[in-house]
């Protein structure tokens, strides 16, 4: 990954085949290197051959 600070990933898509990553927005903490103008940012990884799996939707 470009960045260093990620703070979560998902499967999304039509096919669940696509990995989302989100990275966190705030200034650079001193234990971390900055992420420079790529922070905050949301990736979406394709290709990787592997699929999410599809969860319930909650009923109530």
């Amino acid at each position: 990954m470009p960045i260093k600070k990620i703070t979560s990933v998902m499967f999304g898509g039509p096919k669940l085949d696509i990995l989302y990553v989100t990275s966190m927005a705030k200034p650079p903490l001193p234990r971390f290197p900055g992420d420079g103008v790529l922070r905050g940012s949301l990736f979406a990884i394709t290709g990787l051959g592997i699929k999410g799996v599809a969860e319930p939707r909650f009923a109530g």
